[in-house]
C-alpha cells in the first residue's frame, strides 16, 4: 500500500458513496480495484456485501487470483465475476419467477441454432446456416436494444425461441443479461436481497458496459449507494458490439454525488509516447478529460515511415524488427508487436516474418493460410498441380456441392481402389458406372481444363478461370453475410491471384508456387511465448510491449472508411490512441503510397491520425534524415551491432 502514488491512494480509501475512478493507460487501474476490495475487507466490509464484475472470464480471474495473495482464505466469500456470471447466478437463484428450475441451462454455438433452426421449421421458415446465424444476431440486438425496428415476423420468431427456450429450462448468453433486469425491476425482494449483496459494487472496464449493463447498475445501487466504476472513456472502442460511451457521462447524472478521481501518473510508456497520444486524444470531444504523464522519461521520438507499397512496408518492419533484437539488450521476441487496424493487413506482414525465419504469433485471429476461402482455392490448385493429391480432390468436391454426397463419394473410393488410381482418375475412368457418374466426369474434365490453362495459359487468366470455373467466387458471394465480408473473403483470394502473377512472371510453375505457399504456411503454434505477436489493434486492448508497429496508418484504413461514412471518428481515434498506448519504449508509424484492393493498385493518403499528435515528438524518418534525433539512433544502432559482433567473436 505503500507503493501507492497519491491519486491511487485516494481512490482505495475513499470512503462512502458513488465514486469513478478515471484511470488512464498504464496507470494502474487493476491494482486500484483489487486494493480497493482487500482495504473494505480490512474495514470489516462482510465479504458477501461486495460484488465486483468485469467483462471476461481471464480479467475476473486474475482479479481472484490477486486478491487471494492479498487477503487469503478471506477472498473465497467474495463475489468476483463477470456481468455474465452474476445474471447466471440471479438467474438460478429465482428461476422459479421465470418459470423455469435452478439447474437452468445455457445454450450457446450449436444448441442455440438448433433450437431456433427447430422453431424456422415448424414456422415454416427458411432454415440453411446462413439464415440461422443471421436471426440469432438479429434476435440478440433485439434482446439488448441495439435494433430498433418494427418487424412483426422477427418478433414472431423471437417470442417462439423464447418460449421453446423457456420449455428447455434454457437461456441464452443474451437471457443472462435481459432476464435479471426483469427480477430486479418486477420483484422488490430480489431487488433488496441484491442490493444488499452488493451494498458496495464495484465495477472494472465500465467503458465497456453497455445500455443494458447500466441499467444494471441503476437496479442494484441507490442514488447514494457505494458504487465504484473504474474505466477510461478514451479507451472505448466497442461501439459495434454495444459498449457506449455515454454510460461514463450518466454517472453524473444518475448519481450527483459522484466523486471522480483520475489516475494520470502512467508506469508503461515514454513520455514522448505520452505527450503525443495526449495531443492526439485530446481532439475528441466526447471525454471527460485527463492528462497522462510518464514516470519513464521523454524516451525516443515516434518513428513514422512511408514505403512504397505493403510488401515493403512488411519487409521493412520485419528487418527492423530482426535487427532490434540483435542489437538491443535483453530482447526477446516477444518483446515486439504489430498492430493493425483490421485482420486482412496481416497478410504482407505474414510473409515477411517467414521469410526472414521471424517467430510470430497471430493472436485473436486465424493465419491467412488458415481461412477457408483460401484452403478451399488451394485444394484446387493441388489437384490441378497433381492429379493423385486425394485429400485435396475431397475438399475441392465439396467446395461448393454439386450434389455428390459422402456415399457417392465413398463408392468412388472403392472403384479407384479397385482399379489402382487416384480419385480424379477414378472420375475420368471409362469403367466407372455410376448414377453420379456425369457429375463425377464433369468434375473431372473441369481439373483437366484448368491443367491445360495453368500450363498454356496466361498467368492471370489462369488464375480467374479457377474462380470461375469452379463457382467458388459465386458461393463465396452467396454465403457471405453482406457485401463487405464477400469482399473481404474475395480480398484475400486476390491476394493468392497476385502471389501467383508475380511468381509466375519470375518463371515460376504452379508446383513451385504451391511448395512456397505451403513453406509459409507450415506453422502450428498455440502459444504465442517467444513470439513476435500480431494483431488487430481491438485485440491488443490491456496488453504492452517494449515495441509496437502500426502499419497501414492510412486514410480509409485507420480511420476505417465506414467511420468516416458513419460519423464515428470519436471512436476510431479513441482506438488509435490505444495502439499507441501499447508501446513501452518505441513506437512505430507506418504507411504506403500505394495499396492493393481487391487487385487493384490505388494510391493511398497518410492517415490524418499521423497529423493530429504533437509534431515534436514524431520523427519523419524518410524525410529528416539528417535530425540529431536520426544521427544518434544510427549512432546507437552502429554501436550495438558492433557489441553484438564481439560477443559473436568471443563464443559468448
Amino acid at each position: 500500500m505503500s507503493n501507492l502514488n497519491d491519486e491511487q491512494y485516494r481512490a482505495v480509501h475513499y470512503r462512502g458513496g458513488p465514486l469513478l475512478v478515471l484511470a488512464g493507460a498504464g496507470s494502474g487501474k487493476t491494482r486500484v480495484i483489487t486494493e480497493r476490495i482487500a482495504a473494505l475487507v480490512e474495514r470489516h466490509v462482510p465479504e458477501d456485501a461486495i460484488t465486483a464484475v468485469t467483462f471476461t472470464n481471464k480479467a475476473a480471474k486474475e482479479m481472484r487470483e490477486r486478491l487471494f495473495d492479498r487477503l487469503g482464505d478471506k477472498a473465497k466469500l467474495l463475489r468476483i465475476c463477470t456481468f455474465h456470471a452474476l445474471g447466471l447466478a440471479i438467474v438460478r437463484e429465482h428461476a422459479k419467477l421465470l418459470n423455469r428450475r435452478a439447474n437452468v441451462s445455457v445454450f450457446a454455438g450449436g444448441e442455440q441454432k438448433s433450437a431456433l433452426k427447430s422453431v424456422l421449421s415448424d414456422m415454416k421458415l427458411p432454415a440453411d446456416a446462413d439464415q440461422v446465424d443471421r436471426l440469432i444476431s438479429r434476435i440478440s440486438a433485439l434482446k439488448n436494444g441495439l435494433l430498433d425496428i418494427h418487424d412483426n415476423q422477427l418478433s414472431a420468431v423471437r417470442e417462439r425461441y423464447d418460449q421453446l427456450l423457456e420449455r428447455m429450462n434454457a437461456v441464452d448468453f443474451d437471457d443472462l443479461m435481459v432476464l435479471p433486469i426483469k427480477l430486479l425491476s418486477e420483484h422488490d425482494d430480489v431487488r433488496a436481497l441484491w442490493q444488499a449483496r452488493a451494498r458496495h459494487f464495484l465495477v472494472d472496464e465500465y467503458q465497456d458496459s453497455s445500455r443494458i449493463q447500466y441499467e444494471w447498475v441503476r437496479l442494484l445501487v441507490p442514488e447514494n449507494g457505494n458504487l465504484t466504476v473504474v474505466g477510461d472513456d478514451d479507451q472505448s472502442i466497442y461501439g459495434w458490439r454495444g459498449a457506449e460511451v455515454k454510460n461514463l457521462f450518466l454517472l453524473e447524472r444518475d448519481y450527483p454525488a459522484l466523486t471522480v478521481i483520475r489516475l494520470e501518473e502512467n508506469y508503461r510508456s515514454t513520455g514522448s509516447i505520452l505527450e503525443a497520444s495526449n495531443s492526439l486524444i485530446a481532439k475528441n470531444s466526447e471525454r471527460l478529460g485527463k492528462t497522462l504523464r510518464s514516470n519513464l522519461g521523454k524516451g525516443k521520438p515516434i518513428r513514422v515511415w512511408e514505403s512504397p507499397n505493403p510488401e515493403e512496408e512488411a519487409s521493412r518492419v520485419a528487418s527492423d524488427i530482426k535487427a532490434r533484437r540483435l542489437t538491443t539488450d535483453d530482447a526477446h521476441w516477444d518483446h515486439f508487436c504489430v498492430l493493425y487496424r483490421a485482420s486482412y493487413q496481416a497478410r504482407e506482414i505474414e510473409m515477411a516474418m517467414r521469410r526472414e525465419k521471424i517467430p510470430y504469433h497471430i493472436t485473436g485471429g486465424l493465419s491467412f493460410f488458415d481461412r477457408a476461402e483460401i484452403q478451399d482455392l488451394l485444394a484446387y490448385l493441388r489437384l490441378v498441380a497433381n492429379f493423385n493429391d486425394d485429400l485435396a480432390f475431397m475438399r475441392a468436391i465439396s467446395r461448393p456441392r454439386r450434389g455428390i454426397g459422402d456415399v457417392a463419394l465413398g463408392e468412388l473410393g472403392q472403384f479407384a481402389m479397385a482399379h489402382g488410381c487416384s480419385l480424379l482418375e477414378a472420375c475420368l475412368h471409362d469403367d466407372l458406372e455410376h448414377k453420379r457418374a456425369h457429375s463425377l466426369k464433369e468434375f473431372g474434365d473441369l481439373i483437366v481444363a484448368l491443367e491445360f490453362q495453368f500450363k498454356h495459359g496466361e498467368a492471370d487468366e489462369a488464375f480467374d478461370a479457377a474462380l470461375d470455373l469452379t463457382h467458388l467466387e459465386a458461393a463465396i458471394r452467396a454465403e457471405a453475410a453482406d457485401e463487405a465480408q464477400a469482399e473481404m473473403r474475395m480480398g484475400n483470394l486476390m491476394e493468392l491471384r497476385r502471389w501467383w502473377i508475380l511468381h509466375a512472371d519470375q518463371g515460376g510453375d504452379l508446383s513451385s508456387y504451391l511448395q512456397d505457399i505451403f513453406l509459409l504456411a507450415d506453422k502450428k503454434d498455440d502459444d504465442p511465448t517467444g513470439q513476435v505477436r500480431l494483431m488487430t489493434v481491438h485485440a491488443s486492448k490491456g496488453l504492452e510491449f517494449d515495441h509496437v508497429y502500426v502499419i497501414g496508418m492510412e486514410d480509409g484504413i485507420f480511420p476505417h472508411a465506414s467511420a468516416l461514412e458513419e460519423n464515428r471518428m470519436e471512436e476510431e481515434r479513441r482506438l488509435m490512441y490505444v495502439a499507441m498506448t501499447r508501446a513501452r519504449y518505441h513506437l512505430t508509424l507506418s504507411y504506403c503510397r500505394v495499396r492493393h484492393r481487391f487487385g487493384q493498385k490505388e494510391k493511398s493518403a497518410p492517415s490524418p491520425f499521423l497529423k493530429e499528435p504533437e509534431q515534436s515528438v514524431l520523427r519523419w524518418v524518410d524525410r529528416d534524415l539528417e535530425t540529431e534525433d536520426a544521427k544518434e539512433e544510427a549512432d546507437d544502432f552502429m554501436a550495438a551491432m558492433r557489441r553484438n559482433l564481439e560477443r559473436l567473436q568471443s563464443g559468448k
